[in-house]
């Protein structure tokens, strides 16, 4: 019989030897040092600010991640990269120019309504303010992306790296804008480190990485055609598009209704929450990968992709609902008070969210974008009717509630789909159906 103590490590070697492993992993790594250095991060704020101008710059730095990334073509990056060989320059480019150029557009339409979003944001009229607030657009967008060009590359260890150099220069800066800056300083210590880091990480990713992976897999198959990557974009930009504003325009949303005060109680749990889901969409991110590089075997990957998302998560969520109530106390009485109900509904939704997720991984995998369109279209519509229609006063526990319900109406719907994918033979998938077929 084998003894435990020492299998475990095999098995851990094991895991990094699987290239789904080693990228998700690498992700979830960046997820968990992501969320310690938020914590910390926001632990500060809560120390050294004002409640109402964190709710506030929160409010600004939401709006920015919203419009800054609605145009980010992270999936198409994800699920090409892996096959556009001495192409991958001038593919990772492109779209660099066309979400950066887009998120700009949007972000002067964002500026050109803010009588719409209310007090949170009245701070941004006038051309300096708005100056910042398209650079900063532009600037997260790239940021983004490169996210997915580090997973699309293989390179995920890179991500976490680059998000620790990130998280600690944030933290810096926010202690040192505290004195100086007291009504501006959380937006401009989260703004300046990702526009400072642009440059380096992308002369690193063009000037090293992209060349390796053109040498290793140019000739390895055709690379896909215009035609091919701009019906997988019609679909999955849609899919993408609803994914993203399920993230980041409900606290956009949210914030318009509430005051700055409240905001900041709000911020705290939601940032908390979607730190838990990182678990699974960084999961479905390798999947993608994989399935993208060598659709054999495919079955099993999903298999393996299931199970070890559901012993991680489970635990997470569980001890994220026991001890949530505690633990916000450090950062004040009210963050506890009124947002740990929240943070419980939400690390709740984690599991049915996981099964969405992989599921999605499948579908991008099969090209199957129609479908990828029409189940993040149900999350953010279904949550977004659940914020609208609560009374502001209940808006909080109402957001949570939401989310939760509608994640189980979806789970439910998708999961025998998801088990038959785990179960089917192992023919490959990844160059499988192109048009798009109904969920």
């Amino acid at each position: 019989m084998s003894d435990p103590a020492s299998a475990a490590p095999a098995r851990v070697a094991a895991d990094l030897a699987d290239p789904l492993f080693r990228n998700a992993y690498a992700l979830m790594a960046n997820g968990g040092i992501t969320g310690l250095l938020g914590l910390g991060y926001w632990f500060l704020a809560a120390r050294h600010y004002d409640p109402a101008d964190v709710g506030r710059n929160w409010a600004v730095i939401q709006a920015v991640m919203f419009v800054g990334g609605l145009t980010a073509l992270n999936f198409m990056l994800i699920r090409f990269i892996p096959q556009t060989g001495r192409r991958t320059g001038a593919f990772v480019a492109a779209s660099y120019v066309i979400g950066s150029g887009a998120a700009v557009v949007i972000a002067l339409g964002f500026l050109l309504t803010l009588h719409w979003w209310g007090p949170s944001f009245a701070h941004l009229h006038g051309v300096g303010a708005g100056l910042w607030f398209l650079a900063m657009a532009f600037a997260w967008n790239i940021f983004t992306q490169q996210d997915a060009v580090f997973t699309g590359l293989r390179q995920a260890h890179w991500v976490p790296i680059e998000n620790t150099v990130f998280g600690v220069a944030k933290a810096v800066l926010l202690v040192a804008f505290a004195a100086a800056l007291p009504r501006d300083g959380v937006g401009l210590s989260w703004m300046l480190p990702v526009m400072v880091s642009l440059v380096p990480v992308n002369l690193f990713i063009f000037g090293r990485l992209i060349p390796a992976h053109a040498r290793e897999t140019g000739g390895r198959r055709p690379p896909p055609k215009g035609a091919e990557i701009a019906h997988y974009v019609g679909g999955d930009y849609l899919g993408g598009l609803f994914s993203h504003a399920t993230i980041n325009l409900i606290p956009v949303v949210v914030a318009a209704r509430i005051d700055p005060h409240t905001n900041a109680y709000f911020t705290m749990a939601w940032v908390l929450g979607m730190m838990l889901n990182l678990l699974s969409i960084t999961m479905a991110m390798s999947l993608t990968v994989e399935g993208a590089f060598d659709g054999t075997r495919f079955a099993v990957k999903v298999r393996a992709a299931l199970r070890r998302t559901v012993m991680l998560l489970i635990p997470a969520s569980v001890l994220t609902v026991l001890l949530c109530p505690f633990a916000l106390k450090v950062f004040g009485p009210g963050y506890a008070a009124q947002g740990a109900p929240l943070l419980q509904l939400l690390a709740a939704a984690t599991l049915p969210k996981a099964i969405i997720e992989l599921y999605l991984g499948v579908l991008r995998v099969r090209s199957r974008t129609r479908a990828i369109a029409v189940i993040q279209g149900a999350r953010l519509t279904g949550t977004l009717a659940v914020v609208l229609m609560v009374p502001t006063e209940s808006v909080l526990i109402g957001t949570g509630v939401g989310v939760l319900l509608v994640h189980v109406v979806i789970a439910i719907a998708v999961y025998p789909a998801l088990r038959r994918a785990a179960a089917e033979g192992d023919e490959p998938v990844a160059n499988g159906p192109r048009r798009a077929a109904p969920c």
